[in-house]
């Protein structure tokens, strides 16, 4: 039977055996205890056969995938995160039309006679504007919501797979058999 013997100066409980009665110990702080005789062990706290520490888990395979997998998603989403993010930064948007181009094409217009104008207006009227064409700054803007989303994609991919590392790392295994290796 096992009985812990309180060390002295830093009050940790050393376990000791009956057969060491009469004998000294050095605590690891560095203090040399006695230890008491067969009788005073006896009055000692008993040590239960139970370790003094939980059992260390073992890695399994789950873990080991789930590990894994996270730390793929996690880089995976690092890299997507990285490349959006620097095209997102990066991203310039087109010249919107200078006040001299918009003044050039109203002076054209301006410059127009009456029978001018009425032809351009008929021209219109039968063919009308042409195919529309989105601007080239609403183009610009629409890409760049869907780079930011595509970024914002990446940084929760990137703290899922960082969950997944935490969770496999935290939640307990397996406990180590006494024959396991």
């Amino acid at each position: 039977m096992k009985y812990r013997l309180p060390c002295e100066r830093c009050g940790e409980k050393l376990l000791i055996d009956i057969s060491q009665a009469g004998r000294q110990l050095v605590c690891r702080c560095g203090a040399t205890l006695e230890i008491p005789s067969l009788r005073a062990i006896r009055t000692l706290e008993a040590a239960s056969d139970a370790p003094d520490k939980p059992p260390r888990t073992s890695w399994n395979r789950s873990r080991g995938i789930v590990f894994a997998g996270g730390l793929v998603i996690a880089v995976l989403g690092l890299l997507t995160a990285a490349s959006a993010g620097t095209s997102w930064y990066t991203a310039k948007a087109p010249p919107l039309p200078s006040p001299q181009d918009i003044e050039t094409s109203l002076a054209d217009v301006d410059e127009l006679n009456a029978p001018q104008a009425w032809d351009m207006w008929e021209d219109l009227r039968e063919q009308g504007l042409g195919p529309y064409f989105e601007p080239a700054h609403s183009l610009f803007e629409g890409s760049v919501r869907r780079v930011f989303a595509v970024f914002v994609g990446g940084l929760v991919a990137l703290a899922a797979g960082i969950a997944a590392v935490l969770l496999s790392m935290l939640l307990p295994g397996n406990p180590r058999r006494a024959g396991a290796r």
